[in-house]
């Protein structure tokens, strides 16, 4: 051990941008809400509701109705 600070370590980005900002299916009510709740969000400066909105929208695209499984609730 030396006296002097080692190199940092990288760690690997585990989200790819499709992930941290899932597109909302065309035509679909439920997601082009959680679009406009998630636009709202971001022009309001509230990034964290932003991200939730998105979040809601990939779980809908994964779980509810573009999938075979059911919607989990709440």
């Amino acid at each position: 051990m030396s006296g002097y600070q080692e190199k940092a370590v990288e760690l690997p980005w585990p989200y790819i941008p499709r992930d941290l900002d899932p597109e909302p299916v065309k035509g679909c009510e439920r997601c082009a809400a959680l679009a406009a709740e998630r636009s709202r969000a971001r022009d309001q400066a509230e990034f964290g509701l932003a991200v939730i909105a998105g979040m809601k929208i990939q779980e809908h695209r994964k779980f509810g109705s573009h999938n075979d499984t059911p919607e989990p609730p709440g």
